[in-house]
């Protein structure tokens, strides 16, 4: 078929998504074609924290082909910088009645010169959930209009830190456990009044954030952050990071974040993927 029934990552992130799904899951070719297909042989693949070797990856293609259950696949985000993406997408597949088994899944890529992906970290959340009639959420997977990495903030207002997501991060985790700073100027100094944060599951306005912050305080929480890397596309961004309440390396928990500037250069939405399953015994 041609590239445009098989587009590379490089060439369509979101459209490479929805092809390898149906390839793998509805398809009838041998998964090891489909898998090299759109990934290098060699490449690299960690899921919630772990490294997963060809044989488990084919093997868990196979198992979902197996189900022979239609599946829908909705892309919430995309962000693209040079030859790395991230997004954020959903699966799900029907059951009895309403109840789907749906699978939240948040991933940063870089692709080879060939387009195919070399390199993915993976967070794959599943369970169970219902049939809304949800359409996909693609109007909200591109950047603002006229907006540029290179974008300057509003007129009369300081350059933050939130204009490069490695220094928000730090700064931002820094000042909101920092006793010496008011709770509500760590937050204002880095978002904007409206902003919604989304943590894990849960979704949170300035007062629930707040409150957040004074609770992580009391408990002496300190979170270091450690970025491994950001991409950035207008005004959108995508981050990697570690970090751990209490800054022990033992004890390191990997985020995916996916954020959105306002026009002054602070975060007016900002998600944090957190890896499934950290701290399980």
């Amino acid at each position: 078929m041609s590239t445009t029934d098989h587009p590379t990552a490089a060439e369509d992130f979101a459209g490479y998504l929805r092809a390898y799904y149906a390839d793998a899951f509805d398809g009838t070719e041998p998964v090891e074609e489909v898998w090299d297909r759109y990934h290098l042989p060699e490449g690299t693949l960690r899921v919630n924290g772990g490294v997963w070797d060809r044989k488990k990856i084919l093997g868990e293609a196979r198992s979902r082909r197996s189900l022979r259950a239609p599946h829908e696949l909705h892309v919430h985000e995309v962000i693209t910088d040079g030859r790395r993406a991230a997004a954020r997408y959903t699966v799900s597949t029907p059951m009895v009645w309403k109840v789907q088994s749906v699978t939240e899944a948040a991933v940063l890529a870089e692709m080879a010169e060939d387009g195919r992906v070399a390199r993915m970290t993976a967070f794959f959340s599943s369970g169970l959930g219902w049939s809304s009639g949800a359409g996909p959420y693609d109007s909200g997977a591109r950047p603002a209009p006229g907006t540029s990495p290179a974008a300057p903030p509003a007129p009369g207002t300081e350059p933050t830190p939130a204009q490069d997501p490695a220094h928000y991060l730090r700064a931002y985790y820094a000042a909101g456990y920092d006793p010496a700073v008011p709770v509500a100027e760590a937050h204002d100094r880095f978002h904007t009044p409206d902003a919604v944060h989304q943590v894990g599951g849960r979704v949170m306005q300035r007062s629930a954030v707040l409150k957040a912050l004074e609770d992580g305080r009391k408990r002496g929480h300190r979170y270091p952050v450690d970025v491994r890397e950001t991409l950035r596309e207008g005004n959108r961004f995508a981050a990697h990071y570690l970090t751990s309440r209490d800054g022990n390396p033992d004890r390191l928990q990997e985020v995916l974040a996916f954020g959105e500037f306002a026009p002054d250069g602070r975060v007016r939405v900002v998600r944090f993927a957190l890896q499934p399953g950290h701290g399980a015994a």
